[in-house]
């Protein structure tokens, strides 16, 4: 045999080589693929498990009846009180009684869900569609009180999540109610 078809031979069958390699790489990548596409999914899944038990959650804090009582306040007593300049001082306090300052359990438990929200922990979407114009609401009405204690403690961040919150409930409240009825 000369060396020629040795050097032919050699090549064919390094040809070959190479061949069945590419081949096996290619199925070992859509094997891969394939895994990475299903533990996407699993992921996807889970993090949408989580999101929907940390939601049930929060919707369980928010259901509770100390902050129905809260809002109750804050809706039918909360302006009146306010005229009263002992009460009005001790909500600008920096630790009212809880018994008596129902505004302050409201405004502790809504800046928490806004912190929540606003770093991506629970969908707004599902919030603002349970309970927006609660939010939007109890904002309003506590607003001007949050506005005080921002500039007596010159805090400029003091209640900002319950305020953006606020800011999202109304965006989400104007966008609905811009769109026609089905």
């Amino acid at each position: 045999m000369s060396w020629e078809a040795l050097t032919t031979i050699s090549t064919a069958f390094t040809g070959l080589v190479i061949l069945l390699t590419v081949l096996y790489a290619a199925r070992q990548l859509r094997v891969l693929n394939e895994q990475s596409k299903a533990m996407s999914a699993q992921l996807e899944h889970l993090r949408r498990a989580t999101q929907l038990e940390g939601t049930l959650a929060i919707f369980d804090q928010l259901a509770t009846s100390d902050l129905a009582e809260s809002y109750r306040f804050i809706l039918n007593e909360f302006e009146a009180q306010m005229k009263d300049e002992r009460f009005r001082g001790e909500a600008l306090g920096r630790a009212p009684d809880p018994a008596v300052h129902k505004e302050a359990l409201m405004l502790r438990r809504m800046e928490r869900v806004g912190t929540i929200v606003k770093n991506g922990l629970l969908d707004a979407d599902v919030l603002l569609d349970f309970m927006g114009l609660f939010i939007l609401e109890s904002w309003q009405r506590l607003k001007p009180l949050a506005l005080q204690q921002r500039a007596l403690y010159n805090a400029p961040r003091l209640w900002e999540n319950f305020e953006y919150l606020a800011d999202l409930a109304d965006k989400d409240f104007r966008r609905k109610s811009a769109q026609p009825n089905p």
